[in-house]
Formats: structure tokens, sequence, C-alpha cells
């Protein structure tokens, strides 16, 4: 037998949201510990740690975008900043007594499947001294998530200009802007949170967006002392405000489906965002603010403050493309030549490259990068399991994005799934090796697709979701609420099953029931004892 239960051991690569849900679920509801995390950041919190910029921050509720396990009473806001959630993540990991099983500023180059073995060779790399290392685990999983590597982008002479240039996502604190001159590049949700941010900093900002925005409201209600007792002290009032949240978000994917019921929402939408942001943007970006294509088709943005930010008289909003960049400046596809100090690239991240840049090699020498380019791109098993790669879990991985819903929540229902399907396998010695079929992959990935037809994730805009071969490997295409359901009871017919015992069921009976009755014996002991104890006492 290539793996038994009892000796198998996992590596999980991340130490974000989805490897904080992971880490917690083998811990303290399988009893599993015989885990590490590597994480290439100096601590646990993923993006939370990476994006740092100028008023970076979430734009689903708090109380949503939260672990169920580790609900936090003292949100100070109802959509909180960066350094908030990263304080949150990092108190969640000690609370729980994960850091200990966590391996900081280490990074993945990849991992091949040695099929003598049954295991995983994983390969790292030391980020402070360069020293690699190899380490084996019947299990590997990738939570790496999809907002980790800057988008690569490549403007003619861009390796020509002078001053500061960085992503948001590598936001250089050491850089003083005040004062200078800033070009942004992109018009995503990134940047609209950083323009608010440093408009009144610099001398002038410049900012180059190629395509429209639906924008909406955004409301921050700062949460009373009173409230915050509520959420500690009133029991379920917190998991109610939770669930009104949940649904009120979910809903909103009803505007982005096919059909005239959906149509008739989405243009009531479209027009109260249009209200919106014709009522705060200046009139003389009117022509190029609001979008040509149906609301949804990119991830809304509720917005920041930019809007109002467009009125300084130091802020200029161009709806054009870069055509080259040299030295001091740039120079836009019109012609038209700026100079710059500095140039912050709001370009987003490479989204479709799940598991960029490491190398994953399958049971059959290919890599997964290239099984996925020989079709229109990555594809996963719910999102989850991959043929040919045995042992292996993607999380946040392709077709799992939630419409403007928490990725927290979708995280947790991947890790419950992975928990039932894999890891209770392997610990029952139903099974040492665990592979999706490759026709259920096939079967469930054409099926995302055909819902996805005919919604606004497919309506012709550029958009994230899309990769070069027109396919979406991003989006889940319905409620969040249906993601929980499809998971909730796996088709273990959709997987090959092997090296298991076969008495599996029979042991894992027998183990049930002698912990069963254990644990009443030693209840029945413990209550002989305090009760003689109590007897002597009074005597």
């Amino acid at each position: 037998m290539a793996s038994h239960g009892r000796d198998a051991n996992a590596i999980i690569i991340g130490a974000g949201p989805s490897g904080i849900s992971m880490a917690h679920s083998l811990k303290k509801k399988l009893g599993f510990n015989n885990f590490e995390v590597f994480e290439k950041l100096d601590g646990p919190g993923g993006t939370w740690r990476t994006n740092t910029y100028p008023g970076c921050g979430c734009d689903v509720p708090s109380h949503l975008y939260s672990f169920s396990f580790d609900l936090n009473p003292d949100w100070s806001r109802e959509l909180c900043d960066q350094a908030e959630i990263l304080q949150y993540m990092e108190k969640t990991v000690d609370k729980f007594g994960l850091r200990a099983h966590m391996n900081f500023n280490v990074a993945c180059t990849g991992a091949t499947w040695v099929g003598k073995k049954g295991r995983w060779e994983v390969k790292f790399i030391d980020i402070k001294t360069g020293t690699g290392f190899t380490r084996e685990a019947s299990v590997f999983v990738s939570a790496v998530g999809g907002i980790s590597e800057p988008r690569n982008v490549k403007f003619p002479g861009m390796e020509d200009f002078k001053g500061a240039m960085f992503h948001t996502a590598r936001w250089d604190h050491t850089y003083d802007y005040t004062g200078k001159r800033m070009a942004v590049i992109g018009n995503g949700c990134s940047a609209a949170q950083v323009v608010p941010n440093v408009v009144n900093k610099v001398a002038y900002v410049k900012q180059y967006a190629r395509s429209a925005q639906w924008y909406h409201e955004r409301p921050n209600h700062r949460f009373t002392a009173f409230e915050k007792a509520c959420f500690r002290y009133i029991p379920f009032w917190q998991r109610l405000h939770r669930l009104r949240l949940f649904q009120a978000n979910d809903n909103l994917v009803s505007t982005y489906l096919s059909g005239p019921k959906a149509e008739k929402k989405r243009l009531a939408a479209e027009a109260s965002a249009k209200d919106y942001i014709y009522k705060t943007t200046p009139k003389k970006y009117h022509e190029m603010i609001v979008p040509t294509f149906p609301l949804g088709c990119k991830r809304r943005i509720f917005d920041p403050d930019y809007l109002d930010s467009l009125h300084s008289s130091n802020m200029d909003l161009v709806a054009e493309g870069i055509q080259k960049i040299d030295a001091t400046g740039i120079t836009s596809t019109s012609g038209v030549r700026d100079e710059f100090d500095i140039i912050v690239l709001a370009t987003g991240f490479q989204v479709q490259n799940f598991l960029t840049p490491m190398k994953i090699v399958g049971k059959t020498g290919q890599t997964l990068e290239d099984q996925w380019a020989s079709g229109k791109g990555a594809q996963a098993y719910l999102g989850t399991y991959v043929h040919n790669f045995p042992n292996f879990v993607i999380l946040f991985g392709p077709n799992t994005f939630p419409a403007h819903n928490s990725a927290l929540f979708c995280c947790e229902v991947q890790v419950e799934y992975v928990t039932k399907t894999l890891f209770k396998t392997l610990m029952s010695d139903r099974a040492a090796i665990i592979e999706v079929k490759e026709e259920a992959e096939d079967y469930h990935t054409n099926s995302i697709q055909q819902e996805l037809k005919g919604s606004v994730f497919s309506a012709g805009c550029s958009n994230w979701y899309i990769n070069s071969a027109g396919h979406n490997s991003a989006s889940w295409p319905g409620y969040a609420s249906d993601f929980w359901r499809k998971t909730f009871f796996p088709r273990f017919a959709d997987y090959d099953l092997r090296d298991g015992d076969k008495h599996w069921f029979m042991k894992t009976m027998a183990r049930d029931v002698t912990a069963a009755v254990f644990s009443k014996y030693m209840v029945f002991t413990v209550t002989l004892f305090v009760l003689g104890f109590l007897a002597k006492t009074k005597v």
C-alpha cells in the first residue's frame, strides 16, 4: 500500500485566508496535526499582507468577509481597511495555534507526483538564505489564491523610465510621493482606492483608464460601542446579521444571469448606478465615465470616494491607453505626452494563472500548466481537483470566484469539501490515493461553461474572468449558496480511490464505537471520582 491514513501528511502552500481555513479545519475539526504551511511572505494574511497601497480595503462587509469559526464582534466599520483585516487574520492564526505549523519566507517552486512512492515531492527556496530544499507529502494543497501575482504588463520603453515605478500590490512605502507628479495606469478596484487617497498629497495625478466601470454608492457605517456589545453578548445576533448580509450579497447575482427577469433587474440597477455616477462625477467626464457593457461584465466598484476625487483641480482622467514610456514621462495613445516622477501600475493580477509561479508535475510527467494549455485553460472539478494529479487540491481554484459575495465563504465551503472527500478518506484508510476522473471533471467544466453562456460574464467586455482563448476560468456562474449545495454531498463515483483497506468501513465503525464508549466511560469515572472526593471532603 502506497500510503496509510495513520502516517499521512500534508503540505499547504500559502498562509492567506484559504490556507488559514484549511489549517484550522485539519487541526481543530479533524484532529489532524501532521501538516505544514509554507508561505513566501513574512507572515500570514495573503493578499492582505501583500496589498498595502493607500486606501486598500475590502468591498464586502467585514462581518461577512470573516471566518465562520472566528466571528469578530469588534469590526470598526461595515467595510474595513487592509490593516484591520490583516490584524484579524493574525489573531485568528494565534487563537487556534496555527502559527506553529507555518513556515514563513519560504517560496514553493514546484512539486512532482512520484507514483512509486504515492507521494508528492515539493521543492522550496528559503528566501532569506537562497537555500533550496525538498519535502515529501501524501497530500499537496495549493492555497496561493488568485490575487497574489501582479499581472505582467509591458509598455514600450518602460524600462527607460528614471522615476519610481511599482505595482499597487508591491507598493514602495520608502518612496515619498508628496508633491510629486503621479501617473496611475488602470481603473479597477485598486486604482479607485488609490486615487482618492493620494490626490491631496501629490502635485498632480493623471489616470489612464482605457474603459469605463460601473460605480455604486458605498456607505461605510461605523459601528457604535452598543452595536459591538450586541454582537458580542446577544446570542446569535451576529450570526443573524451575517446571514442577512450573505443573502443580500448573494441576491446581487440575480442581476447577472440570463433571461428577461434578470435583464429587468439589471437595467434597474444600471439606472440607479448611472444616476449616482452622473450626480457625483464632473460633467466633463460624463461621456466617458459610464460603460456600454452590461452591469457585472466587470466587477462592480462600490465607490470609495473616487468619483468625488475627480473634482480635484490637480486630477485628470483620460480614457486612453499607453503608447510608450520614456525616461521622464508617458505618451498616451492619442499622442499626448506628460512628465511624471512616479508611475503606479494598477493593472490587476494573474488571476487565470492559478498556481503561478509553481511548476506542478502530475502522474503522466506533464505539468499542470501544459495540461491546461492543451485545452481552453484552467479547469478543475468543483474548482478543486484535477485529473492526472492525485492527492492534489486547489483552493479558490478555477470557476470558484463568487459574484460579489465573500471569498472567505467560498474558501470555507471548499475546505469542508476537501476534508470530506480527501482527508477523511485517507484517515479512514478507505484509500491512499484519490484522483478525480477525467470524464467527471470535463462534465463539470462543460456544465459551468453552459451556465455562463448568456450571463453578463460572457457579455464581451475585457475582464479578468476571460482568458486569451475566450474561456471563463474564474467565475462561479450562480449563487454562492449553490456552490455550498453542490459540494455538500460528495459524489465518490466521480473519483478513483486506490490502495485502500477493504475493511475500512468496519474499522471506522469500530473506532467510532470505541471512542463513544470510552468517552461515556470516562464521564462515568470522572463523575464517580468527583462524588467520592466531595464525600470525603464533607466527612
